[in-house]
């Protein structure tokens, strides 16, 4: 936002009272008026997205204060000030707002202004409602010039304003043992215009701080968006092309390794033209010489389904030999036992042969052997 083009409105002390309003573009006045019809008055729809606006609430409703603090360092001077200025407020201190200016000189006194916080949201509702988001709020009497000695006086907003050294108040509130016989000064409109154009940029003391600081809005841009998209597009791309490129690795070596697999199948098995095939044919070719892995695990699983019908029975050891032959060793404290999951056996088809013997313990062996 800039100060080249800008709103600068003055609220009066009443809700009855019309607000008034200056202009300014390329850092001059050029218009001004009464009321809120500023847009139409200006021959504008909406003032531009980088204008600034002021707002400069009435004076009555803000207290300054001038509080001193040079034993302090400047920024616990500042808190101390503000801390301050709520206790000698007239309502309790939750009800209050206070806002410091940015003074970084100790030898000098801190500024403080004080407003009800009803009254900070209230100006905040209004300028809503008529489309405005205050970037800056000025208490009106820190427009005028702060005299060498005595005060200063000036209408702002149409409402004249005091403004000494130590303390700042409408003029129908200044009390003649407050004035005294002090000198009063009289500040020009043009001079008035001129301190509020600069506080644009620079401003004596903003209100808008602490809970009522203005929010910043995050423009959106768009060249960032655009290049997001671009960025997470080429990421998904790359991504992609990766996985395209391990499943075709992936691919590649089952298909060489299918290749060797052929080529040693079909120095056994010359006929055969792909894996698949290869593959059925060496296991009849095993299963045929009582090789192979269902040369195994049939026997085993023969020998013990034969067993469940001999609860006696347990298997001591288990081994195969190198022609498929399957040998075992049955235990049991009762040779019939033994018979009975021989003649399961037998019966499911297997081919056995049987060597009984006897442990040191009593009970009784077989050696057995089991082929398909």
């Amino acid at each position: 936002m800039s100060s080249r083009d800008a709103l600068i409105v003055f609220l009066p002390e009443t809700d009855q009272a019309p607000p008034r309003w200056m202009r300014v573009v390329d850092g001059a006045p050029v218009q001004s008026g009464v009321g809120a019809n500023w847009l139409a008055a200006c021959g504008i729809a909406a003032l531009p997205d980088h204008a600034r606006v002021l707002l400069v609430p009435p004076a009555a409703l803000v207290t300054l204060h001038w509080i001193f603090h040079p034993d302090l360092p400047v920024r616990q001077g500042r808190a101390a000030s503000r801390l301050a200025a709520l206790a000698a407020g007239l309502l309790p201190s939750d009800q209050l707002f206070a806002a410091t200016d940015e003074n970084d000189d100790p030898a000098k006194s801190h500024i403080v202004a004080v407003a009800s916080r009803s009254d900070m949201q209230h100006w905040l509702l209004w300028a809503q409602h008529h489309g405005l988001d205050p970037d800056i709020i000025i208490p009106m009497p820190l427009l005028l010039p702060e005299p060498d000695s005595g005060f200063t006086r000036g209408v702002i907003g149409g409402e004249a304003v005091l403004r000494g050294q130590d303390m700042a108040l409408p003029a129908d509130m200044a009390l003649p043992v407050l004035v005294g016989d002090a000198a009063i000064a009289d500040v020009s409109a043009g001079i008035i215009e001129g301190r509020a154009i600069v506080a644009l940029d620079a401003p004596p003391l903003d209100l808008r701080q602490g809970d009522f600081a203005k929010r910043a809005r995050r423009a959106v841009d768009k060249q960032a968006i655009a290049r997001m998209v671009v960025w997470s597009g080429l990421i998904l791309l790359a991504s992609l092309l990766i996985g395209l490129v391990a499943t075709a690795r992936q691919y590649m070596e089952a298909s060489r390794l299918d290749r060797d697999s052929l080529a040693l199948a079909q120095q056994v098995l010359p006929e055969a033209t792909d894996v698949v095939q290869a593959q059925v044919e060496m296991d009849g070719r095993l299963a045929a010489r009582g090789a192979g892995g269902r040369a195994f695990t049939a026997p085993v699983a023969g020998l013990f389904a034969a067993m469940q019908d001999a609860p006696g029975v347990v298997l001591t050891s288990l081994s195969r030999d190198p022609d498929g032959m399957v040998r075992a060793t049955l235990a049991a404290a009762k040779a019939d036992d033994i018979n009975t999951a021989l003649l399961a056996l037998q019966a499911a088809g297997f081919t056995i042969t049987a060597t009984p013997s006897q442990d040191p313990g009593g009970r009784t062996l077989a050696e057995i052997t089991v082929r398909s």
